[in-house]
């Protein structure tokens, strides 16, 4: 009997949510969701092209004090490039949103190897929903990796690595959207057979073989009315 009502009084316990502080990326708007390649490997996002925007916003389940960062180590930094917002001297208040509390702050992080933004909730008013937001903008074709610390679990190694890889722009003349100029642009250059480096047919040889041919036009196409800055 007793193990019964042990057995009884445990069944009966609401269960309690872990608290979480993770990541979500989203397009430059800071609200339309860019999505994993995978769900099954969470952090490794599709390919974009070199000067997209992007926005790394933490957020948590819980509301709690808590600090981490956002860096990316130097053997990226000719990839991609972290920003936050709103520099008053001092910290970015701008990249604090109002869930992280009254009194959260962005600070720069530089030291040895490593280039981001170390993270602080506030002194009160801490809720659960977004906290931080912090730009990220791809600079050249590569890889790049941003680290994620949650500083309750280390602050020498990151929880895992948001991971980007950067392709050649389609955006040829450089007015911020790929679209039907950019598109005349690789008509201009159609059948070439003599691109070559650093030009490369004006970027649209975009598999770099040397012409501008239908595979060019199919990798052209997959970035259609996308935006950079």
């Amino acid at each position: 009997m007793r193990r019964m009502a042990l057995l009884i009084l445990i069944v009966g316990i609401p269960s309690v949510a872990i608290g979480e502080v993770s990541t979500r990326v989203c397009l430059a708007d800071g609200n339309t969701p860019f999505l994993p390649i995978d769900s099954n490997f969470p952090h490794i996002y599709p390919d974009i092209m070199v000067g997209t925007k992007l926005t790394i916003i933490v957020n948590s389940n819980v509301a709690e004090d808590w600090n981490g960062s956002l860096a990316i180590a130097d053997d990226n930094w000719d990839y991609g490039v972290l920003s936050a917002r709103g520099y008053d001297g001092f910290s970015y208040p701008g990249s604090c949103l109002p869930a992280a509390g009254d009194g959260a702050a962005v600070y720069d992080w530089e030291e040895a190897g490593i280039d981001g933004f170390d993270l602080y909730t506030g002194y009160m008013g801490i809720e659960a929903g977004d906290w931080f937001i912090v730009d990220y903008n791809a600079t050249d074709i590569g890889d790049c990796n941003v680290g994620f610390y949650d500083h309750s679990v280390s602050w020498i190694d990151p929880v895992y690595y948001l991971t980007f890889s950067h392709v050649r722009t389609r955006d040829f003349n450089k007015d911020t959207r790929v679209d039907f100029t950019d598109f005349t642009v690789l008509a201009s250059y159609w059948q070439v057979a003599e691109c070559n480096d650093p030009n490369w047919c004006e970027g649209t040889d975009l598999d770099i073989d040397g012409y501008v041919d239908p595979n060019d036009l199919k990798l052209f196409v997959d970035y259609w009315l996308e935006k950079t800055e």
